[in-house]
């Protein structure tokens, strides 16, 4: 297992209490769909102009989507070997079904195709999962973005605000769990109550001094809940059997800190 803490205490409740949100490109999938697209079937190059700039904070993901996009010629064949061509985590499948077995909701939250995310996921198994994206008009060869969960209020000019979205299909009574690897994912994993990191996004939450877990396939974030979760029900069977106080974190409702972890908090 490569299951990295960083810095600082982060708790975990019982499984009851959690919900899981996942992003797709690069976390739940091995490639990032959108860049095999747009890199392979661009008419030209200056795609790459525009990526820079969104790396630089000029623009938001909706313009540079929008603007990439509008430069892709596909045939629906050339399309359909492209999305047959993406693989799955090697853990991804498990994870879905040890959340499953627990009893936590599930959300896939990106900034990629619904179009393409569901065949992907349908062709591996996993069709039924939620997913909040962005979608497409294809016609003709050509694909023009739509943007239906975008926030105008948005200072990152995100195609897909997962924040909102998050706000909109969360449960107020479950912590959120957000598993993800790149710059889209950070605003939401600010707002998460625990974070599963890897690649830019890891970096990203290092500058800012963010606790996350860092992890290297899906195998190892489903670990770390399933001791996490353990430790919890151990806890809330403590109380079960009577004993007396002091009560355990977990029988209040209260998070129990996850494995591994050190809190620094109170020292720094």
């Amino acid at each position: 297992m490569n299951v990295q803490p960083k810095r600082s205490a982060i708790g975990l409740p019982s499984s009851g209490r959690c919900q899981l949100w996942i992003d797709f490109d690069g976390t739940l999938t091995q490639q990032d769909v959108l860049d095999e697209l747009i890199s392979r079937y661009a008419i030209d190059d200056s795609w790459r102009v525009i990526e820079q700039r969104w790396q630089r904070g000029e623009v938001g993901s909706r313009q540079c989507l929008t603007e990439q996009l509008d430069l892709v010629r596909i045939s629906p064949a050339e399309l359909d070997a492209l999305l047959a061509g993406i693989t799955l985590d090697p853990g991804a499948v498990a994870l879905v079904e040890a959340m499953e077995s627990h009893g936590v909701p599930v959300v896939v939250l990106s900034d990629c195709v619904e179009l393409f995310i569901r065949q992907i996921l349908e062709r591996h198994g996993l069709g039924r999962l939620a997913v909040r994206s962005n979608t497409a008009i294809f016609h003709n060869h050509r694909l023009k973005l739509q943007c239906p969960h975008e926030n105008a209020r948005c200072t990152f000019g995100a195609a897909h605000c997962k924040c909102v979205s998050m706000d909109v299909l969360g449960h107020a009574d479950r912590r959120s769990i957000y598993v993800g690897d790149g710059r889209s994912d950070l605003c939401v994993s600010r707002k998460a109550d625990v974070v599963f990191a890897k690649g830019i996004l890891a970096q990203c939450l290092d500058k800012e001094s963010l606790p996350y877990v860092r992890y290297s396939t899906l195998h190892d974030v489903t670990h770390h809940l399933a001791v996490a979760w353990e430790s919890a029900a151990m806890a809330e069977a403590y109380v079960a059997t009577a004993h007396p106080s002091p009560v355990p974190d977990a029988a209040r409702g209260e998070p129990v800190p996850s494995p591994g972890y050190r809190d620094t908090r109170a020292t720094a």
